[in-house]
């Protein structure tokens, strides 16, 4: 083992020892808010497995069965991914907990998850939110999450998204009787619910990848700013660039080509792109939703 890849090793070690750390911060975060703290809970005994997983098929097999990172290298993205997506559910319950605290340590997980797929190779067309000009207006940051479909880049509020999960041909079902944009449906924790497909109206293709994600979103909170327990959709997404606090951005009017522009309510400027904020009004409604639940309901 050369010393770059001894410096890789030892970059591997710190990280188990960050993770058994931030698990016992997030065990004790969730103990300050008694039974409200089960979800933060929960992501505690996930870190633990995680970690034990982690130690057992990469780190053991680099330093005590003298495997090189060629052959490890599949499993460190597989695993760097599936932390991304818990520190991102993990996010969005700590916001609603409203606990800087736990916010902060899942925050640090996300990071985690990108640098284990970073000690391989640094990502390609990973983009730099920094916000151009921000609005001064705004001085405090706003709470979003950022995902790519296709080759755009959108913005939702945390408070919208109720959670993220992996999505495979096999759990996203056609669904004949949708209309408008419900091009599918799909069942998450034994809930069915209609999935809107927007890369066909932007031309683009879906190609299923360990990095797609469903983004469950709750219409009753984006139309009337509170949660509804029967309204949830899902959205396709290639991938969840970001999930944090962003500050809000010039607004600017120019959008990709491939993108209609009445799906767009306005444009945020970026370093390195434009980050778009949905129309609702122009994408789904309510009624759909009922619809889809009457239909459902009667089978």
């Amino acid at each position: 083992m050369d010393k770059v890849e001894e410096r890789k090793l030892w970059r591997l070690e710190n990280i188990i020892n960050v993770l058994s750390y931030l698990s016992i911060e997030l065990n004790i975060a969730a103990s300050e808010v008694k039974q409200f703290g089960r979800g933060i809970g929960a992501v505690s005994v996930e870190i633990k497995k995680f970690t034990m997983v982690f130690e057992r098929d990469v780190f053991n097999r680099l330093k005590f069965e003298n495997a090189d990172f060629s052959e490890v290298e599949d499993r460190m993205n597989e695993l760097g991914a599936m932390l991304r997506l818990l520190s991102i559910n993990a996010l969005l319950e700590a916001k609603r907990l409203n606990h800087s605290k736990a916010y902060i340590l899942c925050d640090e997980l996300r990071k985690i998850g990108e640098s284990i797929q970073n000690i391989l190779e640094l990502p390609k067309g990973r983009k730099n939110f920094t916000m151009l000009n921000p609005d001064r207006a705004y001085p405090e940051p706003l709470p979003y999450v950022v995902f790519r479909i296709g080759s755009t880049y959108w913005a939702e509020s945390m408070n919208s998204v109720m959670e993220a999960v992996n999505i495979t041909p096999e759990t996203l079902k056609d669904y004949p009787f949708g209309s408008g944009k419900m091009r599918h449906h799909v069942v998450v924790r034994g809930i069915k619910m209609p999935v809107i497909n927007l890369h066909s109206e932007m031309n683009e293709k879906i190609v299923l990848t360990k990095d797609s994600r469903l983004v469950i979103l709750n219409l009753g909170h984006i139309l009337y700013g509170h949660t509804s327990s029967d309204m949830f959709f899902g959205l396709i997404t290639d991938d969840i660039e970001y999930c944090g606090f962003l500050q809000k951005g010039v607004q600017e009017f120019a959008t990709d080509e491939n993108v209609p522009v009445d799906f767009v309510r306005y444009t945020w400027s970026a370093k390195d792109t434009i980050l778009m904020f949905f129309n609702w009004d122009n994408i789904i409604n309510e009624r759909e939703i009922r619809d889809y639940l009457q239909i459902e309901n009667k089978k």
